[in-house]
């Protein structure tokens, strides 16, 4: 069956990256550097003829000089074609370096199978299940001030 990675827009996968935020139903961290322009480029993921996901490469700022695939969606229905299709996306793009959400299971999973020497900065969670686990004494606090929050929030609305 044939497949394709090819370069799209941002304003073209919309849609697509409808679908992912309703199906992901949380915060998306790098959601804002698709505004930014020169940051990104967006591949539309094509299996016989019809769009099936997208993928986001990251190749500003911070990521200049060092492609980076930070979005990677496919559509339910065409998930059994994921690695081919993230291949597909590797082969196009170039993007050498990876960058996902812990919680995002799609992507998460491309980074596991295809990444090496991976790090971790921070663990983002889903809260999907409750569970019957012991805190153990075991408190959640904040570290960072009420201030310095609204403060990147305000640098970040550009």
């Amino acid at each position: 069956m044939y497949l394709q990675a090819r370069l799209s827009t941002a304003e073209a996968v919309l849609p697509l990256r409808a679908r992912q935020r309703q199906e992901l139903n949380n915060q998306i961290v790098h959601d804002s550097i698709h505004r930014r322009p020169g940051w990104t480029l967006t591949y539309l993921l094509d299996l016989a003829g019809a769009v099936v996901g997208f993928g986001s490469i990251a190749i500003g700022g911070p990521w200049k000089d060092k492609p980076t695939v930070f979005e990677f969606y496919i559509l339910p229905e065409q998930r059994t074609r994921a690695f081919d299709l993230f291949e597909a996306l590797l082969a196009a793009s170039g993007a050498r370096f990876f960058e996902a959400q812990t919680d995002d299971v799609l992507i998460a999973t491309m980074v596991l199978t295809y990444g090496r020497e991976i790090g971790i900065e921070k663990i983002v969670f889903n809260d999907q299940l409750t569970t019957t686990l012991p805190a153990n004494g075991a408190t959640l606090r904040r570290v960072t001030s009420e201030e310095e929050i609204r403060s990147c929030l305000e640098q970040r609305q550009g």
